[in-house]
């Protein structure tokens, strides 16, 4: 049986692939050879994460089966509605199937099978291997002879980030298809199509840090941790400005309240929450549950206190390693003569050798903390570092 892809966005006709918006090269490539039927019988759509495979995939589906319009899809037919919601009997998806995240031998067998008896019910039959990395060798030679040399109508798409990755077997019977980052304005309207509720400073701030990938825009948007990262920044930013004073204001201080949230445990959840309520699982788990605490700290609060300690480290790098990469994109910005991040104090009076010292700055504090043990006494050090630039200007 055909796996399921993702579910798409709406799809949006026009003069290229249903749903695809950018890769206006690509989609041009595919439209023309479609319209002469010289399309290849396998693609590999080659790109960043995020930027549009499966929906370039589901594109071409859609291309080759609508009835409406052949050679770029419609949409609206019930053809293309079912190709875009991942149940047409003729569009294969092929999906990792293993714990180890690979595509099994059994599953390109069968694979293999089906399309001896395809198409089912249009003029052409897709099989799209997503990810193609996911094909080992045994599950890459099922499906060779298939690709090598496919019955008529047959078309392959194999999605990858990297083509290294893709069997050389396979990719030498193949024809690469390149994918590239989208526009900021593209990115930007996927999010708000398909998160609507992000607060505009994420909206924004996803836009910025997803360099051109809607895929991680998408996960930034629905990220709640995001709007934490920027409440550090922006109390980093403020206490450099103020100077040691604010830096050593202790942990009352508005910046180390904001440092503490950025840390906590992402599925930390509040006392007074409904969550917090909820009663303890009953059986075999709960009595695991409390054999494990008890070994931890004696009870409940013990083992919670031993677990956070432990993890403390990792999240204090985790949360050191955004506020570097959302700082350096701020002050990048500011180079380009922009306001900088939503939500971030806006630029100082300052040269921009300084900003660029800022920028260096920054990379060091970002190598540092993945070598000392004590990221906080390295997040003061970066710092002071910064306060310094300023009050040397």
């Amino acid at each position: 049986m055909a796996g399921t892809s993702p579910s798409p966005p709406g799809p949006e006709p026009g003069p290229g692939l249903v749903g695809v918006l950018g890769h206006a090269q690509a989609q041009g490539a595919v439209v023309r050879a479609l319209g002469r039927g010289q399309l290849h019988h396998a693609l590999v759509l080659v790109g960043p994460r995020g930027v549009g495979k499966a929906t370039f995939a589901r594109g071409l589906g859609c291309a080759l089966l609508c009835p409406q319009r052949p050679g770029t899809g419609c949409g609206a037919c019930p053809t293309c509605q079912r190709v875009l919601a991942g149940n047409h009997p003729d569009v294969d998806w092929l999906v990792p199937d293993s714990k180890a995240g690979l595509i099994s031998v059994d599953a390109a067998r069968a694979c293999h099978v089906r399309q001896t008896h395809a198409p089912y019910e249009g003029r052409a039959y897709l099989v799209v291997v997503d990810p193609a990395d996911a094909l080992g060798e045994a599950a890459g030679n099922a499906l060779l002879k298939t690709i090598e040399e496919p019955r008529p109508g047959v078309h392959f798409a194999l999605l990858t980030t990297n083509l290294q990755g893709v069997l050389p077997t396979i990719l030498s019977r193949s024809l690469p298809v390149r994918l590239g980052r989208l526009d900021d304005a593209i990115v930007g309207s996927i999010v708000t199509a398909r998160a609507p509720d992000a607060p505009p400073e994420r909206h924004d701030m996803a836009v910025l840090l997803a360099e051109g990938s809607a895929g991680v825009a998408l996960e930034l948007a629905s990220d709640p941790s995001l709007a934490r990262s920027l409440e550090l920044v922006k109390q980093a930013i403020t206490a450099v400005r103020a100077g040691p004073p604010a830096i050593f204001g202790g942990d009352t201080h508005p910046l180390w309240l904001a440092w503490t949230a950025a840390t906590a445990p992402s599925e930390a959840v509040p006392e007074d929450s409904p969550e917090a309520a909820e009663p303890e699982p009953a059986g075999a788990k709960k009595k695991k549950t409390a054999k494990k605490t008890a070994k931890a700290g004696g009870d409940a609060e013990g083992g919670e206190k031993a677990a956070s300690k432990k993890d403390a480290p990792a999240l204090q790098r985790a949360a050191v390693r955004r506020l570097v990469e959302l700082w350096i994109l701020h002050v990048r910005e500011q180079l380009r003569g922009r306001p900088g991040l939503p939500g971030l104090p806006p630029p100082p009076a300052v040269a921009p050798g300084t900003l660029v010292a800022a920028i260096t700055a920054l990379q060091r504090l970002g190598a540092r903390i993945e070598r000392m043990g004590n990221v906080r006494l390295m997040l003061e050090q970066g710092l002071l570092e910064q306060s310094a630039l300023l009050a040397g200007t």
